[in-house]
Parts: C-alpha cells; sequence; structure tokens
C-alpha cells in the first residue's frame, strides 16, 4: 500500500496539485485510497456517474469509446479530472490492461478537502484556465 508520504509525491506529480505546498499535498493524499484491478477490469463505465479522480500507481490502462481505444495511460498518469468538481456521468470506459494499482479520490472526499483547504481548489481552478487557454489557442479547436 502506498503511504501518504509516497502518495503525496506522486500526488505532487500532478498538474491539478503540483503547486500546493508539501504540507497540503500530505492532506490531499490522506484523503484518497488505494485501489487495485486485475487485467480486463473495468475501472469506471461510459454512462456511469463520475465520482472520482484516478492517479495510476502502476500498471496501465486503457480509455475506451466503444471499440476505438482513445488513450493509453500508465504510471503517473490520471483519468476522472472532472468528475471531482462535476459529477457528470463518465464519457468513455477506462479499463485496466494489465494488474493496476491506483489511488483514488472520491468527489465527497474532494468537496470537503476544498472547504477545509481552499488553496486546493486555487491551484486546480489555475491549472483549468491554463488547460483552457491553451485549448483556445490551439490550431485544432
Amino acid at each position: 500500500m502506498v503511504g501518504a508520504p509516497d502518495a503525496a509525491a506522486l500526488i505532487g506529480e500532478v498538474p491539478f496539485f503540483a503547486g500546493l505546498d508539501a504540507k497540503r499535498k500530505k492532506v490531499v493524499a490522506s484523503q484518497g485510497k488505494e485501489l487495485s484491478y486485475n487485467a480486463g477490469d473495468p475501472i469506471v463505465e461510459a454512462g456511469s456517474m463520475g465520482v472520482g479522480f484516478y492517479l495510476i500507481l502502476d500498471g496501465k490502462v486503457e480509455v475506451r469509446k466503444g471499440k476505438s481505444i482513445l488513450a493509453s495511460l500508465g504510471k503517473g498518469q490520471f483519468f476522472g479530472e472532472m468528475s471531482l468538481i462535476d459529477e457528470e456521468p463518465r464519457a468513455a470506459d477506462v479499463v485496466a490492461v494489465s494488474p493496476t494499482k491506483c489511488w483514488a479520490l472520491s468527489s465527497w472526499s474532494f468537496g470537503a478537502l476544498v472547504k477545509s483547504n481552499p488553496e486546493v481548489a486555487l491551484t486546480m481552478l489555475k491549472e483549468l484556465v491554463k488547460r483552457l487557454r491553451a485549448a483556445q489557442s490551439s490550431p485544432t479547436s
């Protein structure tokens, strides 16, 4: 199992949390839990309510829409970040393609975390705006 200091270091690599100080990263790490999946296990399913953020600690997953593979993600990568905020249905399936461990943060844990640590929300908002600006200036947008 990943301890809070180790999880805090991994969380520090996620753009949404990278701007937090060490103390806040440990607070965020303490709010999540480690989940394990076997190859072939669904982690999230398209159409289901999004209730969490997942950081891949080990293993590999595929993001799928129907029969199409949208992305392959591995250690240090993440998915479900929008579900922390809007709890809308998932747009795609995410399936473990090898034994996989994730650190997961539920939207309700995130909500409580933000209420007691508003710096977390401010850091995430800055990253969201950065991503939005990049998308708006992209030649394909």
